[in-house]
């Protein structure tokens, strides 16, 4: 008896320890506009709150009652649901559901001059000769078996690349195809354990590039990057009243001077394929708009979508520029030279992107307005439903970052 007593406990106990659900009643969670939207709720405690967020601007939270709501959305885009949990943690849960995605447009315009502008930073850019300013040799125990790196600082004029470069020992002239791998808005250093592990898996040229220029560490609590944080610290925001000397301009500019690295290499086949999420997708998508050559792109969780989104009543995609007090004035004139909207139209090669429907960092509604912009004849988007900017609430789904693997692993193999 007493151990059915103390089954009984512990059973009760779980059930109480229940975490809240919030999830929209069709599986897909992709409706037309008009059509009721069901988000039911589980393990909601007696006073939580919850609003709808379909406009770009939050309303106020109101008392849940009941274990569902009903929502219909007037026009397309994304509907985030918010649960929130007075006394827990975390505080708020996330739902999400489609509105007609591939209806919603871009309200960033593309300036008359957006084509003109980037074509002539690329022949200044180029006017310069690529050279390598460091390449030391990474230790063979840092590296998987097999495999030769190193910390490679290139240049054209006052573009500075850095980044670790990989591939297989002892390869080939043209004999392999080249990823560039591009980081996460918080990187101050290339990653050299992706490098290496992704020469070793793709058997390709692999340059993952620290899109700041500054030196890389591979300790993650090395003084270094603490200094390197200080070095560009609000970047996303300073000068962007400025094209010439916002910090995005070099950004992008590093990905054309990294391509032209890796397609210089004797070892190059001719294929070569970007890779990124979030502001990685964002300099990923660059990167296949202003190089030509680039035969495949993965960009998922895209940053810099549709700046001026709210209008339409979108959440904008990181950094929200024009909503930050940090970013200067004027800046609304300077952001669509810096939006994917306007640098999709310019991509031929086939593209795959991902969306987070409870992303609130590059939300969906932006990378969906860039998607809807590419003119390539091959693109592909894929949803995840309960994924937020990484982490997802249903176990049976992966991460938003890394939906683009598997499909871009074949491709890289199938380039050799």
């Amino acid at each position: 008896m007493k151990k059915l007593l103390l089954c009984g406990t512990v059973l009760s106990s779980l059930v109480a320890m229940a975490a809240p659900q919030v999830r929209a009643e069709r599986q897909s969670a992709v409706y037309k506009v008009g059509e009721d939207i069901i988000f039911n709720i589980t393990e909601a405690p007696a006073n939580a709150l919850y609003r709808v967020n379909d406009s770009g601007t939050p309303g106020k939270f109101v008392k849940l009652d009941g274990s569902s709501v009903t929502f219909k959305a007037k026009k397309p885009g994304f509907v985030l649901f918010e649960l929130k949990l007075p006394d827990s943690k975390p505080a708020v849960i996330y739902g999400g559901a489609a509105v007609e995605p591939e209806k919603i447009r871009p309200v960033t315009a593309k300036p008359a001059d957006f084509d003109d502008f980037w074509a002539n930073e690329l022949k200044l850019l180029r006017a310069n000769p690529l050279e390598v300013v460091k390449k030391t040799p990474i230790p063979a125990d840092k590296l998987p078996v097999g495999i030769v790196g190193f910390d490679l600082h290139v240049k054209r004029g006052d573009v500075v690349v850095s980044g670790y470069l990989t591939m297989p020992a002892k390869s080939k002239e043209k004999s392999i195809p080249a990823r560039l791998n591009f980081n996460g808005a918080s990187k101050v250093s290339a990653d050299l354990r992706n490098a290496g592990n992704t020469a070793r898996n793709s058997i390709s040229i692999v340059y993952n590039i620290n899109f700041h220029g500054l030196e890389n560490t591979p300790a993650k609590s090395d003084d270094t990057i603490s200094a390197n944080r200080k070095k560009v610290k609000n970047y996303q925001f300073l000068k962007a009243n400025d094209r010439q000397n916002y910090a995005m301009r070099k950004i992008f500019l590093r990905t054309v001077v990294a391509a032209d690295y890796v397609m210089s290499l004797p070892e190059f086949n001719g294929n070569l394929g970007t890779y990124g999420g979030s502001l990685g997708g964002c300099q990923s998508f660059v990167c296949a708009a202003l190089v030509p050559e680039v035969k495949y792109c993965v960009s998922t969780a895209t940053a810099m979508c549709d700046h001026l989104g709210a209008a339409a009543g979108h959440i904008p995609g990181w950094p929200r520029l024009l909503e930050d007090k940090r970013t200067p004035a004027g800046a609304e004139k300077v952001a669509p030279y810096f939006d994917m909207v306007n640098f999709a139209p310019k991509i031929k090669c086939p593209v795959l992107m991902a969306v987070g429907f409870i992303d609130v960092i590059c939300s969906p509604a932006s990378t969906y307005a860039a998607y809807n912009s590419l003119t390539t004849q091959v693109r592909q988007m894929k949803h995840v439903v309960t994924g937020g900017h990484g982490p997802v609430l249903d176990s049976k789904e992966q991460s938003v970052l890394v939906q683009g693997g598997g499909v871009f692993h074949k491709w890289i193999r199938s380039a050799r």
